[in-house]
């Protein structure tokens, strides 16, 4: 067993029923495939750093996840089936890991742009 960091950024373009039940779809998921899920965080909706699949927003997801490392390359492969999900990332921390205690504060990539031409 691990702990996991898993951030997932679904279309902003969803409804809240389409959220609610895509959130629901992945929480099962990860229950019936052994992930304990010891804590989670709604990031609300974010300006990307990029754009990605031509949105330049996001709502993102904060998963602090307990499982196998075999359970990683199965969550990677169902969340790229899934068509609202637009990026995602697991991170391997340190099994005292809590999470952050906080939402952490937007990036505002406005002031930067130009600065590295």
């Amino acid at each position: 067993m691990g702990r996991y960091e898993n951030i997932v950024i679904i279309n902003p373009d969803c409804s809240k029923e389409e959220e609610e039940e895509l959130m629901r779809r992945i929480k099962a998921t990860m229950e019936r495939t052994g992930v304990s899920i010891i804590k989670e965080d709604d990031w609300t909706v974010r300006k990307l750093a990029y754009p990605i699949k031509k949105k330049d927003r996001g709502h993102y997801f904060f998963f602090l996840l307990d499982m196998d490392t075999k359970n990683v390359s199965g969550l990677n492969r169902y969340y790229r089936s899934l068509d609202n999900v637009l990026r995602h990332l697991f991170v391997r921390v340190s099994e005292k890991e809590k999470g952050p205690e906080k939402v952490p504060d937007q990036v505002v990539f406005d002031e930067l742009e130009g600065e590295f031409l």
